[in-house]
C-alpha cells in the first residue's frame, strides 16, 4: 500500500476543514429551522444585484492582477496581462486552500518563474502588493469607521476583541514588510536560519549553491523594492489600484444585502461593517479563515438582515467571496497544468524531430563521402554516355 505523503495529508486536512465548515453552517441553519427560509431567500434574490456581486468580485480579481502587472511594468518587464491574471487567480486558489493563506505566494513565484520572471522580482512584486493591500484595507476601514461611527460602535461593542486584534495584527504586518524591505541584514539572517534548518532536516543538500541562489534573489528583491520606494508616484499608483481592489471585494456584501431585498442601510454603513469583519477574521489560521468568516458574519450583520434571510445572505456572500475563488481557481490550475504538459510534450517532440533530422543528415553525408557513393555517379555517367 502506497504511503500517504505529508503534503497529501495536509491537503486532505484542509479540504476537511472547508467541508466541515459548510456542514456546520448547514447544521446550524437546519437546527434553527432556517434552511427553508434560506432556500426561499436565495430563490427570491434579485438577479440584478446578483450580477452586481459577480461584477464586484470580478473587479477584485482583475485589480489583484493589475497591481502585480503594473509593478512588473515599472521594473521594465513586459509580461502579458492574461498571464499575470492567470497566475494571480492560481495564487488566490492556493491561498484559499492553505492555512493562513500561506500557499498562494510561493505558487505564484514558481508560476512566474516558469514565465521568465526572476524569483526575486516576483517576490518583491508580491511583497509590495501585499503592503499596498494592507495599507488600503486599514485606511479605508478606518475611514468608513469615522464616516459611520454609530453603526460601527454598536458592532464593536459585541466584537471589540476581534476588531482590535485585527487592526493590530494587520498593522504589524505592514510594519514587518517595511522592515524587511529596508533592512537587508534581517532578511539575510532569516535566510541563513532557514538554510541551516533545511540542512538539519536534510532538505538542503548543497548549502553554498542554495545560499548563492537566495542571495541573488534577495538582491533582485531589494533592487525592485528600492526602485518603488524611491519613486513615491509609482507607489501611490499601486496603492490606488489596491484601493479599487479592496472596494470591489467589500462591495459584495452590499450587493448581497440588496439582492436579499433590503434597502434600509446606506452603502457606506454596510461597507464599514464588512471592513471590520474582514480585518478581524483575516488572520484566522484556517483555509479561507473558515469558521471565523461565517461566525463573524452573524456577529457583524445580525442587526442588518432579518432572521429569515440571514442564512441565505451568509451562503450567498460566502459563495462570492470564497467558493467562487475555489471554483475559478481550480479551473485555472487544471488549465495551466494541462497547457504546461502540452507545451513540454511539443518541445520534446520538436527536439526529437530536430535530432532525427540531424542524425539523418549526418548519415547521408557520410554515405556520400564513402567510396561506394563516389563510384556510383561514375557508373551512372558511364551508362548515360553509352
Amino acid at each position: 500500500m502506497a504511503k500517504i505523503t505529508k503534503q497529501t495529508r495536509s491537503n486532505i486536512l484542509n479540504a476537511l476543514v472547508i467541508f466541515l465548515t459548510i456542514g456546520i453552517v448547514i447544521y446550524l441553519g437546519a437546527a434553527n429551522g432556517e434552511i427553508g427560509d434560506a432556500w426561499v431567500a436565495l430563490r427570491s434574490s434579485n438577479p440584478f444585484w446578483i450580477g452586481a456581486a459577480v461584477l464586484s468580485y470580478g473587479i477584485f480579481m482583475i485589480f489583484e492582477a493589475m497591481g502585480v502587472h503594473v509593478f512588473f511594468r515599472q521594473q521594465g518587464l513586459k509580461p502579458k496581462f492574461r498571464s499575470t491574471l492567470l497566475v494571480s487567480i492560481i495564487g488566490m486558489f492556493y491561498s484559499s486552500v492553505t492555512p493562513a493563506a500561506t500557499g498562494g505566494q510561493p505558487m505564484q513565484v514558481f508560476a512566474f518563474k516558469k514565465r521568465g520572471i526572476p524569483a526575486g522580482i516576483s517576490s518583491s512584486a508580491l511583497a509590495v502588493k501585499f503592503f499596498c493591500f494592507q495599507v488600503a484595507l486599514l485606511s479605508l476601514g478606518g475611514l468608513f469607521w469615522i464616516l459611520h461611527p454609530d453603526i460601527v460602535n454598536a458592532c464593536v461593542n459585541r466584537a471589540r476583541v476581534i476588531v482590535v486584534t485585527g487592526f493590530v495584527l494587520n498593522g504589524i504586518t505592514v510594519a514587518a514588510v517595511l522592515l524587511l524591505a529596508i533592512n537587508k541584514n534581517i532578511v539575510r539572517g532569516i535566510i541563513t536560519l532557514l538554510i541551516n534548518l533545511g540542512k538539519k532536516l536534510r532538505i538542503v543538500k548543497d548549502v553554498a549553491r542554495t545560499t548563492s541562489k537566495l542571495d541573488a534573489a534577495l538582491a533582485d528583491f531589494h533592487a525592485s523594492v528600492d526602485m518603488v520606494t524611491h519613486h513615491p508616484g509609482q507607489l501611490l499608483v499601486l496603492i490606488l489600484i489596491s484601493c479599487i481592489q479592496v472596494m470591489g471585494l467589500m462591495s459584495v456584501s452590499y450587493c448581497v444585502y440588496r439582492a436579499m431585498g433590503q434597502s434600509g442601510h446606506l452603502f457606506g454603513e454596510i461597507l464599514a461593517l464588512q471592513f471590520l469583519l474582514y480585518i478581524g477574521a483575516s488572520f484566522t489560521p484556517l483555509p479561507g479563515a473558515s469558521g471565523a468568516q461565517e461566525g463573524g458574519f452573524y456577529i457583524f450583520f445580525q442587526d442588518i438582515f432579518p432572521a429569515n434571510k440571514m442564512l441565505g445572505a451568509l451562503l450567498l456572500w460566502r459563495f462570492f467571496t470564497y467558493y467562487l475563488s475555489l471554483i475559478v481557481g481550480l479551473g485555472c490550475v487544471v488549465w495551466d497544468s494541462s497547457t504546461s504538459m502540452k507545451r513540454k510534450t511539443n518541445e520534446l517532440q520538436s527536439e526529437i524531430n530536430e535530432y532525427s533530422k540531424k542524425g539523418l543528415g549526418n548519415g547521408v553525408q557520410e554515405d556520400q563521402n564513402s567510396p561506394g557513393c563516389a563510384a556510383a555517379p561514375a557508373q551512372g555517367n558511364s551508362e548515360e554516355a553509352d
